[in-house]
């Protein structure tokens, strides 16, 4: 049955015209002869009426309501559409109290023309005051208002009741829209609980019966004497896996959503070092994808220091090296002339890792047992290069179980996880379990889990370690509020400073030296604007302790491990909540105290509030720094004019350099 349902009478004009004079004749005839009949009827009531005086006197007087007159001049421009079934004509006497309450008056002027409602029921008539212009097609808006009644009028006979929630084109909405509330999965709506306490964790005697013997001699001469919950729990999960795994099982692939410096790290390294030691062929088994090159540079190293003991290689495709020299760590020819690999674990970015697989002849990720995704909510679309099993897991059915290729255990790892199901349904997760951990008040003991877990959506979680500050400023005075935050102590400490952009890092670094060239404290910088040797040199620096300061753009904000960072400052407001999480996060790690300032300028403060406020993050006080004094005490202005010549020096240098590389390659061409 259709919803909309349209009459419309498509007749010539001629035909009309004499239909309309029959029918106008026939109403002036009706109407006569009511007349007629009222009159005789008033005749009797006045005969009537002196019998019934007594009795109406003693009864309360009632409000006589007007009828409406109709005159003959405007029934003669009455025009009712022939489609009207019967051609009822329509009654404009009211004959008793209930009728007149049902009486509405509807009017709508167009072109002169008047739409009336009576008794439920619609008509059309002239105006007598339209103008001129408009009675040259006051035919044609007869019939276009007509058929509009009558399209209305069919459409609320078609429209149900119970489907009054759909909405018809050009009508107004009934009521209150009813909220939509959110429901999630069944796996992230009820995640496995890790407690966030990191001194809560077993210590390594604990894992004796699990762990290999040189791991853990691996993990305490690297002064590890005891794991974190993270760390314990997801040793015991991927160990279990692998049992079930051994009886051709598909495994659960896995998310992990817990603070920075948790150790997530570990929590990944060590199973899959304990399962895959015991390999006889090298093969491609194991893929780590992160987003950045310093924090696969950090992994990297990680996987070769906990592999040492044992036959595992593993091969870095950072974009560090060049591309040639990467192939050759990964794959070597045989007597056959076949392309084979000679690792077994392969740390990545994402960028890196496409150009292999389509570059790289005979790189196979076919033996996938292990895909970790560390910082997973960054991830692009190079999951649609890896082969089908591994892309997206068929679905768990007994056939493909027997027929099709086992696919990897997805992991992934993240500080900001998204809880969003379209995103997470990009990353083709099979039979998913979350472990999270959940900011929880007082002891473990003594907290309603369920309760807690119905706080974790939306929630990101950051170390009780990390101490959050916010200072505001105008934004002319940004360097030099930074100074003084620098200079709160008597002693400089490790301190990283982020940026919104390279250029901004670049300057805000000169300008720092220009400031504590005096203080012999250098200051480092590290933007996608250096080169990767130059980036490596200036992290190995700050992690040594040759460099006190250093400013960064984003790319040290996620996973990288810089130990003893003691102050983090955020010198351009993060874009996001999670870019928030990650600058913060390189600080307070691994059961440390470290202090994150935001430097806010009084425009981003209500941003800043709402930021926080919709992660149900606490948001801290906000102090205001006056530095006019202060300004005029260092004599700021003389800093600024000293780094516009530096800028501008340098801008001279690069014009100079860029016409030398032209001439030689004029002189090459010739």
């Amino acid at each position: 049955m259709s919803l909309f349902v349209i009459n419309r009478y498509e007749g010539e004009k001629e035909t009309e015209t004499k239909h309309e004079k029959k029918h106008l004749s026939e109403l002036l005839k009706r109407i006569e002869e009511r007349k007629r009949a009222k009159a005789v009827k008033n005749e009797s009531s006045v005969s009537q009426e002196s019998n019934f005086q007594e009795e109406k006197e003693t009864e309360p007087k009632k409000k006589k309501k007007k009828k409406d007159k109709v005159s003959e001049s405007s029934v003669q421009d009455i025009f009712v559409n022939e489609n009207v079934e019967n051609n009822v004509v329509p009654q404009f006497e009211i004959q008793d109290a209930e009728q007149q309450k049902l009486y509405k008056t509807k009017r709508k002027k167009k072109k002169g023309i008047q739409v009336e409602e009576i008794n439920g029921e619609h008509k059309i008539t002239d105006n007598k005051n339209r103008t001129p212009q408009a009675n040259d097609n006051v035919d044609d808006e007869r019939n276009e208002m007509s058929n509009e009644l009558i399209d209305s009028k069919n459409i609320q006979e078609q429209v149900p009741e119970q489907h009054s929630n759909f909405i018809v084109l050009g009508s107004r909405a009934k009521g209150k829209k009813r909220e939509v509330k959110r429901v999630l999965p069944e796996w992230l709506a009820n995640p496995q609980i890790i407690s966030i306490d990191l001194n809560s964790g077993p210590s390594l005697e604990e894992f004796n019966s699990s762990l290999d013997s040189n791991l853990i001699e691996v993990l305490k001469a690297n002064g590890i004497n005891k794991l974190f919950p993270v760390q314990a729990s997801m040793i015991s999960w991927l160990l279990k896996c692998n049992k079930d795994r051994q009886q051709g099982w598909w495994l659960r692939d896995t998310c992990v959503s817990a603070p920075t410096g948790s150790g997530k790290t570990l929590a990944y390294v060590l199973p899959i070092v304990q399962i895959l030691q015991s390999r006889l062929v090298p093969k491609i088994r194991c893929l780590i994808v992160v987003p950045v090159q310093e924090l696969a540079v950090q992994v990297y190293k990680v996987m070769v220091m906990y592999t040492s003991h044992t036959n595992l290689k593993v091969g870095l495709l950072s974009g560090a090296s060049p591309f040639q020299q990467e192939q050759t760590t990964i794959l070597k020819q045989n007597s056959r002339g076949k392309y084979v690999p000679v690792v077994d674990i392969i740390v990545a970015t994402s960028g890196r890792l496409i150009d292999h697989i389509l570059k790289t002849p005979g790189f196979s990720l076919d033996d996938l047992r292990f895909l970790v995704i560390d910082e997973a909510d960054r991830v692009a679309n190079w999951l649609e290069y890896l082969p089908e099993p591994h892309h997206h897991a068929p679905r768990l059915t007994l056939h493909n179980m027997r027929c099709s290729k086992v696919p990897a255990q997805k992991l992934l790892f993240s500080a900001t996880l998204s809880q969003d199901p379209e995103k997470l349904n990009r990353l083709g997760l099979l039979q998913p379990i979350l472990f999270t951990s959940v900011p929880v008040s007082g002891k473990d003991e003594d907290v309603n889990l369920d309760k807690e877990v119905d706080s974790f959506v939306g929630r990101y979680t950051s170390p009780e370690e990390l101490t959050e500050l916010a200072v505001e400023c105008e934004a002319e005075y940004k360097p030099l509020a930074l100074y003084q935050l620098l200079l709160r102590n008597d002693t400089i400490c490790k301190t990283l400073i982020f940026t919104n952009s390279g250029k901004t890092a670049h300057r805000l670094t000169l300008l720092l030296e220009l400031f504590l060239s005096e203080k012999n404290i250098s200051v480092g910088e590290l933007s996608a604007q250096l080169m990767p040797k130059q980036r490596e040199e200036m992290l190995k620096k700050f992690m040594t302790g040759e460099i006190q300061i250093l400013v960064s753009s984003d790319a040290l904000a996620r996973g990288v491990d810089v130990p003893d960072v003691q102050l983090v400052v955020s010198y351009d407001l993060s874009k996001s909540i999670k870019g928030y999480i990650h600058r913060s996060g390189r600080t307070g790690r691994a059961g440390k105290p470290g202090t994150a300032i935001s430097m806010l300028i009084p425009k981003q403060v209500g941003m800043f509030k709402q930021m926080l406020s919709s992660a149900h993050k606490m948001v801290p006080d906000i102090e205001k720094l006056e530095l006019d004094s202060i300004a005029n005490t260092i004599n700021y202005s003389n800093y600024v004019e000293k780094l516009k010549n530096i800028l501008e020096e340098e801008k001279q240098t690069s014009i100079q350099r860029l016409k030398a590389v032209k001439r030689i390659q004029s002189v090459i061409a010739e």
